[in-house]
């Protein structure tokens, strides 16, 4: 298994104690439901859970390519300020003719 490197040192109780139930289950909370985590122990049995998020193997390609990612982000950025503008037409090009296969 990799080694996980602790970002944070800094830790707020929640909670005095709980007890994981028959199937080995932890209750954290509302607050916590729905969400993903990457659960890693350390030699002496404490656990951490750190959030995660799942990206669709088909949109990885945008976080592994630093320069789309920044044109990507510059993209939002822009649209977020109201710098848009009107594309060319480009329905000269379209094929009205296509036959469904």
């Amino acid at each position: 298994m990799p080694i996980v490197v602790q970002r944070d040192t800094e830790f707020e109780q929640l909670k005095d104690s709980i007890r994981a139930d028959t199937k080995g289950r932890v209750v954290l909370g509302r607050d916590y439901s729905g969400k993903n985590y990457r659960v890693s122990k350390s030699a002496n049995g404490e656990i951490l859970l750190t959030p995660v998020v799942s990206i669709p193997e088909q949109d990885m390609w945008l976080y592994k390519n630093p320069q789309a990612l920044a044109a990507f982000q510059q993209g939002l950025a822009e649209a977020s300020a109201g710098e848009v503008t009107a594309g060319e037409d480009f329905s000269q090009y379209a094929d009205d003719n296509i036959e469904d296969e």
